[in-house]
């Protein structure tokens, strides 16, 4: 596609309306051939506004799943007193295209369940999809908590909650369409890699197709109904989950899509009351059980250096742009596991804070450590393999002690290994 093909696409009325009635009251990037992003805070209010920013070379239009009161005006303290709403958007990751229709199918049919109807779905452009839930559906408080607060916390929850909802109808779905051997071959991935590792399942239906709500950040972007995919040149399309059976990529070429203005379109309000509470349910049922099985450490009296700490823990050290609120909770149970005491703890998380990129508030870090303090018992760090933690924001790099198959199961254990094998020699 040439950047004559993008101006005429974009010059187009209807894509046009279409754009700007999306992003009102939402933050509007635009996203260059190369990949990066146009200037941040942006908002677009007129066509021309659009067509300026293609003439800059932008190729796709992205924007934020929370709405703003003053988009123009964010800033790293002030997300709280200007967020106004948010939806929920599930991005549906993979490989290979067919992959993709079937997790839509499965996402689709679960929140029907859930008594949703008025979701919205939309083809990335590229092999993927996007399913979303309008803000206007959700409940306006829960546990007398509003709801406009409890963002990326409740629409994480929810992505989790749905996860495990679909894991056997997905899973089932995968093999009923493809050999395990079809899917090893199609996703390039190693047949053990695809593999489950339990007795329950055959496969990891998300090793096939990726859903990670932890994604879901303050400011996260995504790519916005009817831009172009700047990888393919198609559009990513809504589509209602009637077509999906028979859709096929060439339907998004940008000759000869019709624009639909129903994406996104304000549901019935509570409509996602159900889904809400369920997953609210079942996080605090996880949480409990994950607290019953949390082990408590016995203090050996021994302070372990820096030198001893695990790979993931010194490159949280360096400082982070991403993962920020999960490495305070990483820091603090390991410092403590490892014999640091309370004074050493703070001075350590407070030095690693100022290097992040930005820098956590000075209130939450306090509330955190004093949170910690009031345990009567040390807390482990979150084990190696637990979703949504080290791998998730990059840290996990496993050097030769860790293993290839990861055998350090806790960045606590890593420590008292290092110190045998020095013994030994």
């Amino acid at each position: 596609m040439n950047l004559r093909e993008v101006f005429e696409y974009y010059s187009r009325e209807d894509v046009q309306n279409i754009i700007l009635e999306v992003g009102k009251n939402r933050e509007v990037v635009g996203v260059f051939r190369n990949g990066s992003y146009s200037t941040r805070p942006n908002v677009i209010i007129y066509p021309n506004d659009i067509t300026a920013m293609v003439r800059e070379g932008v190729i796709e239009f992205h924007c934020s799943l929370e709405r703003w009161s003053q988009p123009m005006s964010l800033k790293t303290d002030n997300y709280e007193q200007l967020r106004t709403g948010w939806d929920l958007v599930l991005d549906l990751d993979c490989e290979v295209f067919e992959h993709g229709k079937i997790a839509a199918e499965v996402f689709c049919n679960a929140l029907k369940k859930h008594g949703i109807k008025n979701f919205s779905l939309k083809f990335t452009g590229g092999t993927g999809f996007h399913i979303a839930v309008p803000w206007e559906c959700f409940p306006k408080t829960v546990d007398y908590k509003p709801v406009v607060k409890m963002f990326p916390e409740l629409p994480r929850t929810i992505g989790l909650y749905l996860k495990q909802f679909v894991r056997e109808e997905l899973e089932s779905r995968l093999l009923k369409a493809y050999t395990i051997e079809d899917l090893s071959s199609r996703t390039g991935k190693p047949l053990e890699e695809i593999t489950a590792n339990d007795s329950a399942h055959i496969i990891n239906p998300f090793k096939i197709v990726d859903v990670d709500p932890v994604l879901i950040s303050p400011r996260h972007l995504f790519r916005m109904p009817y831009s172009l995919n700047k990888n393919t040149g198609f559009v990513s399309l809504p589509i209602k989950q009637s077509q999906l059976k028979e859709f096929k990529r060439e339907d998004a070429d940008h000759r000869i899509v019709k624009v639909d203005t129903g994406y996104l379109k304000p549901g019935e309000e509570n409509e996602a009351g159900l889904l809400v509470s369920e997953a609210v349910d079942w996080w605090s049922r996880r949480k409990t059980k994950e607290t019953k099985k949390q082990q408590t450490i016995v203090k050996t009296g021994r302070k372990f250096s820096e030198d001893a700490f695990p790979p993931c823990a010194k490159n949280i050290l360096k400082g982070l742009s991403d993962g920020r609120k999960r490495a305070v909770f990483i820091l603090i149970t390991l410092l403590r596991s490892l014999g640091w005491n309370w004074k050493e703890t703070e001075q350590m998380v407070y030095e690693w804070n100022a290097k992040n990129k930005p820098p956590l508030r000075e209130n939450y870090i306090r509330s955190q450590l004093r949170w910690h303090q009031q345990q009567k018992r040390n807390l482990l760090p979150p084990r190696c393999e637990k979703e949504g933690w080290y791998e998730s924001f990059g840290v996990c790099e496993p050097d030769s002690l860790c293993g290839p198959d990861k055998s350090v199961k806790n960045p606590v254990n890593y420590p008292f290994r290092k110190t045998r094998k020095k013994k030994s020699f």
